[in-house]
């Protein structure tokens, strides 16, 4: 099973913002938050106590000001959220569900090439059918 992050949407935000710029203050934070969402600057200090907290943040002392970074990779966070997602659905639902998302999301050309290619190389050994995983094998109608 994958560990799931322990941080809610809100905190998602602060952390993307930290990921973006590598390091930040709260002070670079929150103005950057106050101008993407309608959120006073002690809503935001919040978040970031938050996560020092869970240890997604650390800080370091310079000045007066902490400059806080990301414990934890962007790309190892997002792919632990999406594996947790697809965990959490019928194995036979999640091409249909991937499906979805890529006909939703905004993607380069580049990203269409590399999916591309991935399905291109998974389609020589993928299976007719996907199994249903949401029963043990023994209790599943045949």
């Amino acid at each position: 099973m994958t560990e799931e992050l322990p941080i809610t949407t809100s905190e998602w935000e602060v952390m993307r913002i930290i990921w973006t710029l590598g390091e930040a203050t709260s002070t670079e934070v929150i103005q950057l938050l106050v101008k993407r969402r309608d959120w006073k600057a002690s809503t935001v200090k919040t978040l970031i106590g938050r996560l020092m907290q869970k240890q997604m943040l650390t800080a370091k002392k310079e000045g007066h000001s902490n400059i806080y970074q990301c414990t934890i990779s962007e790309r190892v966070a997002m792919q632990r959220e999406a594996t947790r997602l697809f965990q959490n659905m019928c194995a036979m639902k999640n091409g249909e569900v991937l499906a979805q998302l890529v006909s939703e999301i905004q993607l380069s050309k580049t990203d269409i090439e590399k999916l591309q290619a991935v399905l291109a190389d998974k389609i020589k050994d993928a299976p007719d059918e996907v199994a249903c995983n949401c029963l043990p094998k023994e209790e599943t109608r045949e």
